[in-house]
């Protein structure tokens, strides 16, 4: 296990910076999860700790080490890509034992070590097996096992379940994160899907056009966004993102259509007139039912069924408001949302 460092960190292809100067620091032994849509740079980032790409400017650290001029081979890091990377004239045993093979390690140590990561996978059975022979969840699991064998200080995952379907994913996901709390090793793992970052990371690693937006648990990343980005990008549906006015002693807000409402934290003295932007989440709105007035007027879009509750799209002064509601009927004019400020405390919201 090691720590991995990034200072300064930047990238280049010709005159075009990509990466511009990202500092992050994952502990000994951490699961971090780099995610962003697509094109922010993740891969490349990964790509830059892992050395198939050169560090334009910066330092990559591994351990004690600065990396930046080490070939891949004598970083101790072993990678798992998107596509499996298996060769396909060999068996599973084989991909997996290759790396061992080429140090010429004895055949019986060879075979100890292959079983025993065979069996960590749930791929006994399967070793005989050449690649297309195996499904998409076997041939990752072969993969992984390719990683696993040549016991690395880091391993870099890049997407790798993205050619996976959405039960096998969710299969997936449980599988590597139980890897890793076995292995204990030192884990980054690169996602367009913050299903997969919520669900998987210790730390949160959020990435917009070659920048660091954000780092944190998967709960402060979640409740405390850095920025509007952050906000709409992390949780499905995303947050509500509302324009208003701090009002009084900055412990509330108000706008058009929209009765004062108080924050949950403080915004501080002095600062009553501010425009800012107020984020509700969507599971903080409650649908109730009544004729009286509301905090908040929206209008019914439409809503979609997703069997046990529906989510509601409305629509407030042309912006996009999203709520759940546990009924089976569409949510008619004169139905309640409620931005809840405290447990069993909502405050009406009208979807009209």
């Amino acid at each position: 296990m090691a720590n991995v460092s990034l200072r300064q960190v930047r990238k280049s292809f010709g005159a075009t910076e990509v990466i511009h100067g990202i500092d992050i620091e994952i502990g000994n032994g951490e699961f971090a999860v780099i995610v962003g849509p697509s094109g922010c740079g993740k891969s490349t980032l990964l790509r830059m700790i892992a050395g198939l790409e050169a560090v334009t400017a910066g330092e990559v650290a591994i351990g004690d080490r600065v990396v930046n001029d080490l070939e891949p081979k004598e970083r101790d890091v072993a990678m798992v890509f998107q596509n499996y990377g298996l060769y396909p004239h060999m068996t599973a045993f084989q991909n997996i034992s290759y790396a061992l093979r080429i140090a010429r390690r004895p055949k019986a140590e060879i075979r100890e070590r292959v079983e025993r990561v065979a069996r960590i996978l749930g791929i006994e059975d399967l070793l005989a097996r050449k690649p297309s022979q195996l499904s998409g969840g076997q041939r990752q699991r072969v993969a992984m096992g390719r990683a696993i064998i040549r016991e690395p200080d880091v391993f870099l995952f890049d997407e790798p379940l993205s050619n996976l379907d959405a039960r096998l994913r969710s299969q997936m996901r449980v599988e590597i994160k139980r890897l890793h709390d076995d292995l204990k090793a030192t884990s980054i793992f690169v996602t367009h899907d913050q299903v997969e970052a919520m669900t998987m990371a210790d730390r949160l690693v959020v990435m917009n056009q070659g920048v660091v937006e954000q780092t944190g648990t998967p709960r402060q990343v979640y409740r405390r966004p850095g920025s509007t980005y952050v906000a709409s990008f992390i949780g499905a549906p995303a947050m509500n993102l509302l324009p208003a006015t701090l009002s009084g002693d900055g412990g509330a807000v108000e706008g058009r259509g929209m009765e004062r409402i108080a924050l949950p934290h403080d915004a501080g003295p002095g600062r009553s007139g501010r425009r800012v932007m107020l984020g509700i989440r969507p599971e903080h709105l409650a649908v109730v039912p009544g004729d009286g007035a509301g905090l908040l007027s929206a209008r019914l879009l439409y809503a979609e069924d997703l069997g046990a509750s529906r989510l509601l799209h409305c629509s407030h002064r042309r912006r996009r408001v999203d709520c759940p509601h546990a009924g089976r009927d569409r949510g008619p004019p004169g139905r309640y949302i409620a931005p809840g400020d405290g447990p069993g405390k909502p405050a009406p919201l009208r979807c009209r």
